[in-house]
């Protein structure tokens, strides 16, 4: 029987990769469009973000990758489905906040992650029957989709040579020996002008300005680098959507009895009840009796990031639990009972917090705390009605709500809300005083201005004008034009 199983799985792998390579070959026969589309993609990348990490250019790419992606589905006939459109819309508008923002953590950083995250998941609900997916089954499923592309990192350099050699025209055949001749040119080129431009000064000098100016060696090898890169990312996309392996199916994994999982949460509910009221009378009402010594004050302030990874930690046991375990009643009692004490804890979480913030101030870490834990709020009521509903689409409940979450965020400028609570409640800021801002980046701007002591102000305003000459390697131009960037220069000039 064991050889049966063993037959089976053996013979399921082989024609799963026969499949794969007939979806390969598919493409090679079509790889003039695509080859051409990869090609056009990488040129746009590479003008986009060649040295531009917070340009106007970045929106401008989503546009260019989501508009390349329709045609590719129109070129396979893919429909387009319901909720793709919501997914590019959404890319495009955290890509634009990227141009209005100079902090580099959110417009590049999250950014970029949150444009690859929806990128993915967008493909996945192109090509595959989605609905019935839940977070462990897309989570896979993204792994699968960008291991599988790294795989077909050959695709581009093989389905090329077949396709180099399928062409009769003469016509073509004579476009290529030209580019071909044009590239070997360019090595016996650059050893000419050396050579000449030992010979003969006016001939260097001449030489010297041509490359300086418009014909930059470095920056011509890395921009072709570059363009090369995204090309073949983008190739290799497309075959792993196009050809990829991933399996529509969701297993049913709810076959673990519930009685265990009853025992272990009543006993971690019970400690959660003991803690959640005593969060209730000494927290909240500030009744009760503390240990000597400690003032409420001291009392509020402490415990903030055991409480957040507790609060964290339940979520998770909560849709493990969910997941793995069969449908009970006293289960979900017990369930409800821990998904209402991590309410109070975050609620505990976020008055501790707030106690931080009016001692301490604002600082982007607690502005980011505070964010995900109001997310956690929301993210906890889909927990709740997926307990009684196990048919509850809660990975589209997630997906809108930290989307809608993280577009607030990004356009929030979170730089500019500490600067702006910082000004309004630290009293005399002067020279000495200038920690909680100089860290910031150039959408502190306009808020600074607020600040009383024109020396101040003034080194402020300077250090936030010439930050973004730092990031972009030069000085701003259209491509890499930076809106946060501009209006702390023009705050400058009116100073």
């Amino acid at each position: 029987m064991d050889a049966d199983i063993e037959k089976n799985s053996a013979d399921n792998v082989s024609r799963s990769i026969s499949k794969r390579n007939q979806k390969l070959e598919d493409i090679s026969q079509d790889f003039g469009f695509l080859g051409t589309l990869s090609i056009a993609y990488g040129a746009a990348a590479c003008f986009c973000l060649y040295h531009n990490p917070l340009g106007i250019t970045v929106p401008l790419l989503v546009a260019v990758t989501y508009g390349a992606m329709f045609l590719l589905f129109r070129r396979v006939g893919v429909e387009v489905k319901k909720g793709s459109i919501y997914l590019a819309v959404l890319s495009f508008f955290i890509g634009l906040s990227t141009c209005f923002t100079a902090n580099m953590t959110v417009g590049y950083n999250m950014n970029r992650l949150a444009l690859v995250l929806l990128f993915c998941i967008f493909i996945l609900h192109q090509f595959h029957q989605d609905s019935r997916w839940n977070i462990g089954k897309y989570v896979a499923s993204i792994a699968i989709y960008l291991a599988q592309a790294i795989g077909m990192i050959y695709c581009p350099f093989v389905h090329g040579k077949e396709y180099i050699k399928s062409i009769k025209s003469r016509k073509y055949r004579n476009v290529l020996r030209l580019i071909a001749g044009m590239c070997a040119a360019v090595p016996a080129m650059v050893i000419l002008c050396l050579l000449l431009g030992s010979a003969d000064m006016v001939f260097q000098n001449m030489l010297d300005v041509v490359l300086r100016e418009i014909l930059n060696p470095v920056t011509i090898f890395l921009v072709l680098l570059q363009t090369a890169a995204w090309t073949l990312i983008m190739y290799c996309l497309i075959c792993s959507a196009c050809a990829g392996n991933i399996s529509d199916e969701t297993a049913d994994r709810r076959v673990c009895s519930p009685f265990a999982a009853i025992s272990f949460m009543s006993m971690i509910a019970i400690i959660y009840v003991v803690f959640c009221a005593i969060q209730v009378v000494y927290l909240f009402m500030g009744k009760g009796s503390l240990p000597w010594g400690m003032t409420y004050s001291d009392y509020a302030r402490q415990g903030f990031f055991q409480l957040l990874s507790v609060a964290f930690l339940n979520l998770v046991m909560v849709l493990l639990c969910l997941k793995y375990c069969q449908e009970n009643v006293l289960l979900n009692g017990v369930l409800l009972v821990i998904s209402m004490c991590t309410y109070v804890m975050i609620a505990s979480a976020i008055y501790r917090m707030l106690l931080y913030v009016g001692q301490y101030h604002l600082t982007f870490l607690r502005v980011l705390v505070l964010w995900f834990l109001a997310m956690l709020v929301i993210l906890m009521a889909g927990v709740i009605v997926l307990i009684f509903n196990h048919g509850f689409p809660l990975f589209r409940y997630c997906l809108v709500t930290v989307s809608v979450f993280y577009l607030g965020f990004a356009w929030m400028r979170p730089d500019y809300v500490i600067a702006k609570y910082n000004v309004e409640h630290i009293a005399n800021i002067d020279m000495f005083a200038l920690d909680d801002f100089s860290g910031l980046s150039a959408d502190a701007a306009p808020a600074v201005l607020g600040i009383e002591d024109a020396e101040a102000r003034n080194y402020l305003l300077k250090l936030y004008a010439r930050q973004y000459n730092r990031v972009d390697g030069g000085s701003m131009s259209i491509r890499t034009c930076n809106f946060s960037a501009l209006k702390a220069r023009s705050l400058l000039n009116d100073e």
